[in-house]
């Protein structure tokens, strides 16, 4: 029996024969004839939801055309007295048959119906006619896929990272394996309902949630829209969900959560969370080179959270910077949470700091809630009562999200 591991996930609706180049080898799978299979049974109710799916439960013929079995019968096996060779009787030690390039047979190598939900017990469909079915093993490792979710008769499985990683295929993890259970078997069908997109993790640009996408595909496969939680769970939602924005008059691209919003500025843009409320500026510009001076007293100041981030510049050039909270001694203590170069100082004495990243393959490049931050003067700032009030806001989630977006900035121009 040919045994090869699942890499790469064909989408439904494709071409077959491209599918199968996509996603396996060519290598021919064991041939079981229908005469040593299991009976087949459609293994859902009513006659509007078997047709639905009539592609994935195959008795003879092909996918785009099956042939249903005698009216007089479900059961493929001959009225005749089965032979030996009818009741697939493993030997050891097989006769020849007459055509040298016969395939061998055998029988899936699934459980009985009450046996579970098993990785090792699923058999992917290579190859099928009118009168034979060629299986193969889904994987000779069990330990590269996982089972999400389970029901009487659908499984979805999912590849782990670390065997996608080994797999060096390009596409990423972002397919769920679907397997269906027929006469007590394990079965997954690539050219019909064996691979799914999983779930977006982007805002969809026509506003469907995740959870309508996700029906849509269950639908096209023909697996009941019904159970799409209990084989793929709830799904993400908006606030999971990521949204681009690609800036060309600003000449960025970076994102943000799915309910936040982007919205135009004076300067730049700004960043507003779910609460409507705005938390961050965004400004960009070819320039180069920060000007001017105070005059007003030095007070001393230090960053708190500093998280470490990387900031892609034109070309691809990749900037060492750090998203970190800048806070200035008094009463109030005035603060940003501000992005700045990696080779920046954290502490000192100063009347006013710039909260920007100049480079040549950036310019000038500002994720703040001020542009510049003066222990004089409230402007934009943030206003803490004490240290450990600032500290409680460099632990906070909004502070976290913000030092997700300032690691998704690219510069484009």
């Amino acid at each position: 029996m040919n045994t090869e591991s699942i890499h790469s996930g064909p989408v439904s609706g494709l071409d077959p024969d491209e599918n199968e180049q996509q996603a396996f080898s060519d290598d021919r799978g064991t041939v079981v004839p229908l005469q040593r299979r299991r009976r087949v049974a459609a293994i859902i109710a009513g006659a509007a939801a078997a047709a639905a799916v009539a592609g994935a439960v195959v008795v003879g013929g092909t996918l785009e055309a099956p042939n249903p079995l005698p009216a007089a019968s479900t059961d493929p096996t001959p009225s005749a007295a089965p032979s030996e060779e009818a009741t697939g009787a493993p030997s050891p030690t097989p006769e020849p048959t007459a055509d040298p390039t016969a395939e061998p047979t055998g029988v899936p190598t699934g459980p009985p119906a009450d046996e579970g939900c098993r990785v090792e017990d699923v058999d992917r469909v290579m190859e099928q006619g009118s009168d034979f079915m060629s299986l193969t093993p889904l994987t000779t490792n069990p330990s590269d896929y996982v089972v999400v979710g389970c029901t009487d008769e659908w499984m979805a499985l999912e590849m782990t990272d670390e065997a996608n990683e080994a797999s060096q295929l390009d596409g990423g993890n972002a397919w769920f394996y679907i397997a269906r259970r027929v006469d007590g078997q394990w079965l997954l069908d690539t050219n019909s309902y064996g691979t799914i997109l999983k779930w977006d993790t982007y805002v969809h640009p026509e506003g469907f949630t995740p959870q309508e996408l996700m029906d849509q595909r269950f639908a096209a496969a023909g697996i009941p829209v019904e159970l799409r939680e209990e084989l793929v769970g709830e799904g993400p939602e908006m606030s999971d969900l990521r949204n681009l924005h690609q800036l060309t008059d600003l000449g960025l691209v970076f994102e943000t959560p799915g309910d936040w919003e982007v919205l135009p500025a004076s300067q730049g843009v700004d960043l507003v969370n779910a609460e409507g409320t705005k938390v961050a500026n965004v400004q960009h510009s070819n320039a180069s080179g920060l000007g001017g001076a105070c005059v007003q007293d030095a007070v001393a100041w230090e960053e708190i959270g500093a998280v470490p981030v990387s900031v892609t510049g034109t070309g691809g050039v990749e900037i060492a910077a750090r998203f970190t909270l800048r806070i200035f001694d008094g009463n109030p203590r005035l603060a940003t949470p501000a992005l700045v170069a990696a080779h920046e100082p954290t502490s000192g004495e100063s009347c006013m700091l710039y909260n920007v990243i100049s480079e040549p393959a950036t310019g000038l490049l500002a994720l703040a809630t001020s542009f510049t931050l003066s222990p004089h003067e409230a402007g934009n700032a943030l206003e803490f009562a004490s240290r450990a009030e600032a500290e409680a806001y460099a632990d906070s989630e909004e502070f976290a999200v913000l030092a997700e977006i300032a690691e998704s900035l690219v510069v484009t121009n």
